[in-house]
């Protein structure tokens, strides 16, 4: 091989991202760097930079926080102007760990598009509002709502930040001043859970800067972000075993369905099991005290994705008629561990006890739900401690825009249902709303929503959009045995 050739090779092998085209007026130094996803060794290769805002917008004398922003470059050879803004659930997940999960989604989108990711202040790398408690690592903790406030208490003491100025409102000034520092005068938002709020309260506030608007699992306005968090997961369930008893295969292995399900809570009630696992963490063996608390959280995140779903009446059968808790009580302790990492508890907080709490019916019932009316004492307890921010007058009212605007949801979705899309989408005159047929949370993901989004935002129009695929969506199909489904 010809040494000036091999050199060459060499050079082209070890060169850094390429650079992203931004425009002229761009404010901010970029360089090359990794993302990474807590607790995994999952990366994506960005580009990174940073913009410092006052923490306290009424005092831009203050103290300042610096916010993350990192930069997917447009993979082609041209690049159009306006790049997509990412907005992350949670609240409180940080959208540069977020991407590395989703870059497969928007890969045909960055073909040509820069896709922009900032970590809303309190997330992230954007001056982080953690709070580090045991009580959500260890399954044998009872529920007491004492130490759930002393626990509080602490974290809002040991904070780095005023909690008072991490609303979505403030954030999304935030948002707008990374679009003004980085020179781009038209954006695209792709909101995904509470992010699809977050997206929603930047089109009222900078409407005259956004061209479309993809919202995916959506968060209406209206809402109290939480109140319906039990009835919501028991009508997923409810479906899943619906659509359990309507498939030949799934209802002659798993005939009883809910009352399974019904029945073994009602067991856990009465009497909580501790049973030895093998940690799917760890690696080690530990004793887990099960209780109809701990299968509520394991029966909710396994609703939050139709192949989990799918794997519903199978563990739940198996517990039952064999007294084997072992995989259900692994499925809690997965869920359960490492959620200080994936979000910022903090900044939860300041969200939902500004946003939400205030506006959230304390005397609602739920004892008859699988969650029961836990959620609710827990958001009372915590709460009660952290500090309020003022909102904005008529935060809570709708969006009306006539800027496109594209909503989706999964019909058995168990946070986030079709009809909050539907509602979202009465004051959009110009959206269009998709609901994906037994699919469960954040449904872009899903090839057909892929494609449908790529050709949205490639015209810049809900007209004329192909949407034949929809019928071909179809749930996961239900695990005969832990080998999977049928063949």
């Amino acid at each position: 091989m010809n040494k000036f050739f091999l050199y060459g090779l060499l050079l082209l092998l070890a060169a850094p991202t390429a650079a992203i085209a931004l425009p002229d007026s761009n404010q901010i130094e970029f360089s090359n760097c990794v993302l990474n996803l807590p607790s995994t060794n999952f990366t994506a290769e960005a580009r990174c930079g940073s913009l410092e805002v006052a923490e306290s917008p009424a005092d831009p004398d203050g103290r300042r926080i610096s916010l993350n922003i990192a930069v997917a470059p447009a993979a082609g050879a041209t690049t159009k102007p306006d790049p997509v803004f990412f907005f992350a659930g949670g609240p409180g997940q940080a959208a540069t760990e977020t991407w590395v999960m989703i870059q497969p989604t928007l890969r045909q989108i960055r073909k040509d598009r820069d896709i922009v990711m900032i970590d809303q202040r309190g997330t992230g790398k954007s001056n982080k509002l953690t709070c580090t408690s045991e009580l959500e690592e260890d399954l044998n903790q009872e529920v007491d709502l004492d130490l759930i406030r002393s626990e509080t208490e602490k974290c809002l003491m040991a904070l780095d930040g005023d909690p008072r100025f991490y609303t979505t409102t403030i954030a999304m000034g935030d948002y707008n001043r990374v679009r003004e520092a980085m020179g781009y005068d038209k954006i695209n938002l792709i909101g995904v859970s509470y992010g699809t709020r977050a997206a929603q309260v930047y089109l009222r506030n900078f409407p005259q800067t956004v061209r479309t608007v993809t919202l995916d699992s959506v968060v209406p306005m209206q809402l109290a972000l939480g109140q319906e968090h039990a009835p919501m997961l028991d009508r997923s369930v409810a479906a899943v075993f619906s659509d359990c008893a309507a498939d030949e295969a799934c209802n002659g292995l798993y005939p009883g369905h809910a009352d399974e399900l019904n029945a073994l809570f009602a067991q856990l009630r009465d009497e909580p099991r501790e049973i030895a696992i093998i940690n799917p963490v760890t690696g080690q063996q530990q004793q887990v005290l099960l209780t109809a608390d701990t299968l509520a959280v394991a029966i909710r995140f396994l609703s939050y994705a139709s192949e989990t779903q799918a794997l519903i009446p199978l563990l739940v059968h198996e517990a039952l008629n064999t007294g084997k808790l072992a995989r259900l009580a692994s499925q809690a302790t997965i869920v359960m561990s490492g959620l200080n990492e994936m979000l910022a508890r903090g900044m939860e907080l300041s969200v939902l006890c500004s946003e939400d709490y205030p506006f959230m019916d304390l005397s609602a019932d739920y004892s008859h739900t699988l969650m029961g009316d836990l959620f609710l004492k827990m958001v009372d307890t915590q709460c009660q401690v952290w500090p309020h921010a003022e909102i904005p007058q008529g935060f809570h009212d709708p969006v009306e825009s006539d800027i496109p605007v594209l909503l989706m949801s999964g019909e058995r979705d168990p946070v986030t249902p079709p009809h909050y899309a539907a509602q979202a989408a009465e004051t959009f005159s110009n959206s269009l709303n998709l609901v994906a047929r037994g699919r469960a949370h954040s449904v872009m993901k899903n090839i057909c929503l892929r494609d449908i989004t790529t050709a949205f935002i490639d015209q810049g129009s809900v007209a004329d959009l192909d949407t034949s695929c929809l019928e071909n969506i179809l749930p996961a199909p239900f695990f005969t045995s832990l080998l999977g489904p049928d063949p």
